[in-house]
């Protein structure tokens, strides 16, 4: 092991558990969406309404070695960034050197959107690590041209497929690449198998979806909002553009923008025009998606596993300065994300549902302390929800977790992974304690034979902001 390497290690290492530090000191609870991939988990398949398996199979494992508490869900988030940036090294030292990998391998861990999203389970994290570990491949794969690095690059693309559909762009990158500079691999069986290796091991998500009518892709039409009558949106497009100077950091996302349009300076050297392959089509076609409909500042994230290189190899020639400075600008701002409420309380200055980001992972653990006396009050009930977030957030913190909980849906849509895991209709007859996120007698009571509110709890956050729940009891369900 090289003293660089050695070193990448021990900061690596220092970093992990410095985030974890600050996952403690947060004082946060689960946000609705890692709630949710946490009751996938208790429901093992080869697919889900969203998203491939996965996320769930991960946290299924981590949750078995830590339990079902904030570190048990979260903890994968953190370490596979960190896996990534590993992979961004030796991406790094096989292009340049060890000098350079170091300093890619910490402008990678440090860039804001690696700081925010480390502290959140999402399939980002695994997307990005697979993204990194098939690119680190496919670069030995094309020196060497091993069956053994063709295959582990066909092993990463399958995986990372799994992972997030997104992955698919890696391919629009390899063959951007081969045109620009490698056309003779066009003719290598080998990449052919990997590819073929690649779609068999993503082969039992698309049969899952196969029985489940595609609704994974219909959900990804969806949540773009690609419709026939869509329109270009340069409003949307600038706000995600905006975006990535948070992402990435201010100072590494304007000279990323820079060596995007000189041309001249991506194709003076074989690394540069790699390294460009794989990183400006991932942000091409998110900026389409923008400029189309919307996108998440998020779905960019796989750019910058190239990018960083880039940046970093070109600043390091050109301006060590201005390196440094993007990598300090960098930890500043993973500083005041981590220590965002006691910075606010040293400077006086109030939270508010406006000026706090965190406000959507508050609450939520003390409104279902709330909530439980109730529940015990009815131990022959089951238990109900009319909304996804808030059904998620109480399966995981209601103790004993109620996990046989169901989605109260008259309208039979399959609108979110309960929908298809749970089905009011098995328990006519039964008795339900029905929660819902406002007063609404009218939605539910013609299902039942007699609906009778109980309570409302609701946990104060701010002094314009607070969770509310109302809690209905529901007598011989009629079925819908």
């Amino acid at each position: 092991m090289s003293i660089s390497f050695r070193n990448f290690l021990i900061f690596l290492i220092f970093l992990f558990i410095f985030r974890l530090y600050a996952l403690k000191i947060m004082h946060i609870d689960l946000f609705f969406d890692e709630a949710y991939y946490w009751y996938w988990s208790k429901h093992l398949a080869w697919g889900y309404y969203s998203k491939p398996p996965f996320i769930a199979f991960v946290i299924k494992i981590f949750t078995s070695i830590f339990g079902d508490n904030i570190y048990g869900v979260k903890i994968a988030s953190n370490l596979f960034y960190s896996l990534s940036a590993i992979y961004v090294y030796l991406i790094s030292k096989e292009l340049f050197n060890e000098k350079i990998a170091l300093l890619s391998g910490i402008a990678f861990i440090t860039i804001p959107g690696i700081s925010y999203l480390s502290e959140i389970i999402s399939t980002d994290a695994f997307l990005v690590f697979f993204w990194s570990f098939t690119l680190y491949y496919f670069i030995k794969a094309l020196k060497s041209d091993k069956w053994f690095y063709w295959i582990l690059s066909g092993i990463g693309g399958g995986v990372g497929l799994l992972s997030k559909p997104t992955m698919i762009i890696f391919v629009l990158s390899v063959l951007f690449y081969l045109l620009i500079d490698s056309k003779q691999t066009f003719k290598n069986k080998k990449l052919y198998v990997a590819m073929i290796l690649a779609a068999i091991i993503y082969l039992p998500n698309l049969i899952w979806n196969y029985h489940h009518n595609f609704i994974m892709f219909h959900h990804i039409e969806n949540i773009s909002e690609i419709q026939k009558n869509s329109h270009f949106h340069p409003k949307k497009f600038l706000e995600f553009l905006g975006a990535q100077f948070g992402v990435f950091g201010p100072v590494f996302f304007g000279v990323y923008l820079y060596l995007i349009f000189k041309i001249s300076i991506i194709f003076s050297k074989k690394e540069y025009k790699l390294l460009y392959a794989f990183s400006v089509p991932f942000l091409s076609v998110i900026s389409i998606q923008a400029i189309i409909e919307r996108a998440n500042a998020n779905w960019a994230l796989p750019t910058y596993v190239a990018a960083t290189i880039l940046v970093v190899f070109y600043l390091y020639q050109k301006s060590k300065k201005w390196l440094f400075v993007g990598i300090f600008v960098n930890i500043i701002l993973m500083i005041i994300v981590y220590f965002y409420h006691p910075i606010m309380y040293t400077f006086g200055i109030t939270l508010t549902k406006k000026n706090d980001f965190y406000r959507r992972v508050l609450g939520w653990q003390k409104l279902a302390k709330q909530i439980e006396p109730v529940i015990v009050k009815y131990p022959n009930t089951k238990l109900a929800f009319c909304d996804r977030d808030l059904m998620s957030e109480m399966i995981f913190y209601i103790k004993p977790q109620p996990l046989n909980a169901q989605l109260f849906n008259p309208n039979k849509k399959i609108i979110n992974q309960f929908a298809i895991s749970t089905d009011m209709n098995k328990y006519k007859h039964k008795n339900f304690l029905i929660l819902l996120k406002s007063e609404n007698k009218r939605y539910i009571q013609k299902y039942f034979k007699q609906c009778k509110f109980l309570t409302k709890k609701e946990v104060k956050i701010y002094k314009d902001f607070s969770r509310k729940v109302y809690i209905y009891y529901c007598t011989n369900f009629k079925g819908y």
